[in-house]
């Protein structure tokens, strides 16, 4: 089975095209692999950073993607070891997709789509009319998240990141209000626009966030109104020394969004939620093809696509 693998965390994961294939438990299905997203989920799985690693050794990653039951029915699935031309799969952890739609652009899509999904309808139990905040939105997840936000209702959306020209972009995604965080006035731009904010999903965290908080708390409009902070990710850092007063001065929550805040049966909602949104109305989002065994050109390279391994 040809395969990327990982035999030491600290080197980057290398071809092999005789690897074991998997051998399915009686809760698992054979799988096989049409395309496999290579997201900031499956290098933190590859170098052993991610909460959810058990540190064994040698491990494929990969955590998600698009291939075919042994009915020859295309799913999405979710799974470990996706990086593979098969893979076992526990029974269920799949979500169908239509022959009209494209499975790279469904690998490529669904990770990042489920972040904001996710956080938006189970952690944050967004409303429609409410206004949400993005943290990161000029990120492949943050721009999925502007998308999404807008599909599920939210009234306003103010996109935050760094990038001036890859901000500007995302009002024709649904981005209402923008921040630069590069500019002189993104304090007093955060304050401004946080003002009435309902929800927060931070796909940044680090300095970034208490910065975010010590702006926007003392300008809002009604401290009594809810405040629902999300974090997802950590591309700022992984840690953040948060001001105490935050959440006394206002009705502040903060929650987390991932892999195991989350229960199955939402999960697997989301996935099914998506797909029949992809369906009615396709999602902007690009995608770039590589082949297992390009893995050292493509593993660390900087690319305006996500790259999703076909085999």
């Amino acid at each position: 089975m040809q395969a990327i693998v990982v035999r030491d965390f600290n080197r980057s994961p290398q071809f092999e095209d005789n690897y074991p294939a998997p051998k399915p438990t009686d809760q698992e299905v054979l799988i096989q692999v049409q395309a496999a997203a290579l997201s900031q989920r499956a290098k933190s799985g590859a170098n052993g950073s991610h909460y959810s690693s058990t540190g064994t050794l040698p491990m494929i990653p990969g955590v998600d993607g698009v291939g075919t039951l042994p009915n020859g029915q295309q799913i999405y699935f979710v799974a470990n070891g996706t990086f593979a031309d098969q893979v076992a799969v526990h029974k269920g952890f799949w979500t169908p997709i239509s022959d009209q739609l494209d499975p790279v652009k469904i690998a490529g899509m669904m990770n990042p789509a489920m972040s904001s999904w996710m956080a938006l309808q189970y952690r944050a139990h967004i409303q429609p009319g409410q206004k949400v905040m993005i943290l990161g939105a000029t990120g492949t997840s943050g721009q999925m998240a502007v998308q999404v936000a807008k599909r599920l209702g939210a009234s306003d959306i103010v996109a935050v990141g760094r990038n001036a020209a890859k901000l500007e972009a995302l009002t024709t995604l649904g981005a209402t209000q923008l921040v630069d965080l590069s500019a002189a006035t993104a304090q007093e731009d955060l304050a401004r626009a946080g003002r009435d904010i309902d929800i927060v999903l931070d796909y940044l965290w680090g300095e970034v966030t208490p910065m975010a908080l010590k702006a926007i708390v003392p300008h809002r409009l009604d401290d009594s109104q809810p405040l629902k902070w999300v974090e997802i990710g950590g591309s700022a850092g992984t840690d953040a020394v948060l001001p105490a007063a935050a959440f006394r001065a206002i009705a502040l929550e903060m929650v987390g969004s991932g892999q195991g805040s989350v229960g199955v049966a939402n999960i697997l909602a989301t996935l099914k939620a998506i797909v029949a949104s992809e369906a009615d109305a396709p999602f902007t989002f690009a995608t770039e093809t590589a082949h297992f065994a390009d893995v050292d050109k493509v593993w660390s390279a900087a690319t305006k696509a996500r790259v999703v391994f076909v085999p």
